[in-house]
């Protein structure tokens, strides 16, 4: 019960894998193109209409607090910050992590906030229960 996945979505139609992984300074953990289909377990179903590309924070194993993610992430958020990137995205920094059944706390400092959203970041947590 706890925080399993820390990461950079960028979703679009104009960039390319190249494109965002210059503009991030890393390469991209997952990258989904656009016409690649939506879910692996039927190819024939709907295509992608944005490719998505995805850093996660390389962090091994479950964290109950969030620094370790952003230790690793201040550099991307940074460069993303003070760099431009022409057209239209959708960012997020997306914070994974199964919930407990009373409550699940992390906290994120005034400076992380001010740096994700510098870099164009929307914040989106994904809370799973421990049944799945």
């Amino acid at each position: 019960m706890s925080i399993f996945r820390v990461s950079i979505n960028i979703a679009t139609t104009g960039h390319s894998l190249h494109q965002l992984n210059e503009y991030a300074g890393v390469e991209a953990s997952r990258w989904l193109p656009i016409g690649s289909p939506v879910h692996d377990f039927d190819p024939t179903g709907p295509a992608r209409e944005l490719s998505q590309w995805h850093y996660d924070a390389p962090v091994r194993g479950d964290s109950e607090i969030l620094e370790p993610h952003l230790v690793l992430l201040r550099p991307v958020l940074g460069r993303m910050a003070d760099t431009q990137l022409e057209g239209r995205v959708y960012g997020s920094l997306s914070v994974s992590l199964n919930a407990r059944h009373n409550a699940f706390v992390f906290e994120i400092e005034p400076r992380d906030a001010v740096l994700i959203a510098r870099a164009g970041l929307r914040i989106r947590i994904d809370a799973y229960t421990h049944e799945g």
